[in-house]
């Protein structure tokens, strides 16, 4: 593959994804920035969101804190509550929960 070839392949993947992620953007039901907090405040914050929520609704969380990966995880499983995605971009973590229970 030439260089050009290369080049229409890395935009087309980069513009799918930016597709891919304003779509799956659009479906969270609440956002949750936390941002420039540490632990326990994420985690706080996102119990009580999630507490207020229905089931099968969805929970963006943002946090800037990377000990969120793993205390997101533990809540999320000791609460039986559904972590769909785990993504790290700008420094920043993004979780993707589902209020299952």
């Amino acid at each position: 593959m030439n260089r050009e070839g290369l080049k229409e392949v890395l935009r087309n993947m980069n513009e799918g994804y930016k597709e891919m992620r304003e779509e799956f953007e659009d479906k969270t039901d609440y956002v949750l920035d936390t941002s420039g907090t540490n632990c326990p405040l994420p985690i706080i914050k996102t119990k009580k969101e999630l507490n207020t929520m229905k089931i099968g609704e969805t929970l963006k969380m943002i946090s800037t804190d990377p000990g969120a990966v793993s205390d997101i995880k533990s809540l999320c499983e000791s609460l039986k509550q559904g972590l769909e995605k785990t993504i790290e971009e700008n420094n920043k973590f993004v979780f993707i929960i589902r209020k299952t229970t």
